[in-house]
């Protein structure tokens, strides 16, 4: 049987056995477009068109009634979406930057401030069985003012700062601590010297005894100063990926990692682990917003 090409208009033939209708599919022979041939029941009519023009794109769209309901953002609220991904973000960003600054305080602690006045601060002198008088006290290398006020306690004045103390006692080694004495605006008095808070304004010194030297453990700032920070940099360094997860929405589960990290940063001791807080609380309003939840 005899069909026309659609495209270039030329006769082309088909060979047809055992079949009286059908589609078939076959190439023009002069034009090489590639055509679907349709003959009507019965073997008396050929219909010809070219397999690009199947496609019906006006063809209405039906989505399978067992298709499960798109639970994704809405397109329509993405400018109010985006403002809250933005104001988590930032608010773990800040808190996460607050801890850089916390850290930086605390490992460059003065040597001494200089703006306070002198305070009154205690050295008491024991060893394992009792309290220790006719101590010698010596501070940054100097022998300091001191006045004993009983009970093993001396009390000498110095600024807030950090300090090398020394105490020597006769048959006693001598011992040396690393103290700091953070600012404070209510000074001892030499008669109540039971106020004093150790590690504060109050440092003892456990004497063993014995000749030579020995080196007591550091005071609470001065250890704090020497590990805290690089701990409170590292959960700052968190907080701010977990910003970055955020405002790209990569992972819920990250995110809130972050946000929790930069809480324990202690930005500004209080602010900041405020704003993580805040954050995490957040953070659960876009969790359908995120690429992944893990």
């Amino acid at each position: 049987m005899d069909f026309e090409c659609p495209k270039c208009k030329e006769l082309n033939r088909i060979i047809i056995l055992g079949n009286d209708s059908g589609r078939f599919a076959r190439t023009c022979a002069n034009c090489d477009s590639e055509l679907e041939i349709e003959m009507a029941e019965g073997g008396e009519e050929l219909q010809t068109v070219l397999t690009t023009d199947k496609t019906d794109t006006n063809r209405a769209k039906i989505v399978p009634e067992d298709y499960k309901k798109y639970k994704g953002r809405e397109l329509s609220k993405k400018s109010q979406t985006n403002t809250m991904v933005t104001v988590i973000s930032v608010l773990i960003f800040s808190s996460a930057l607050m801890g850089f600054i916390t850290g930086g305080l605390l490992r460059d602690l003065p040597d001494e401030h200089s703006e306070y006045e002198e305070i009154n601060v205690e050295i008491v002198v024991k060893n394992s069985t009792a309290t220790l008088e006719n101590a010698t006290i010596i501070v940054n290398s100097h022998e300091a003012n001191q006045t004993y006020a009983g009970k093993g306690t001396y009390l000498v004045f110095l600024k807030p700062g950090k300090y090398q103390i020394s105490v020597s006692v006769d048959l006693h080694k001598n011992s040396t601590m690393s103290v700091y004495v953070p600012p404070q605006e209510d000074n001892l008095s030499l008669v109540d010297i039971e106020q004093g808070i150790e590690g504060i304004n109050r440092f003892t010194f456990d004497m063993k005894e014995g000749s030579g030297k020995e080196e007591l453990d550091d005071s609470v700032y001065v250890k704090i100063s020497k590990w805290c920070p690089s701990l409170i940099f590292i959960f700052s360094l968190i907080g701010i990926w977990g910003a970055w997860v955020t405002y790209t929405l990569q992972s819920y589960k990250y995110a809130q990692i972050g946000a929790f990290f930069s809480i324990l940063a202690m930005g500004f001791f209080v602010v900041g682990p405020i704003l993580g807080f805040i954050a995490l609380l957040l953070l659960p309003k876009i969790k359908n917003m995120f690429n992944r939840s893990f």
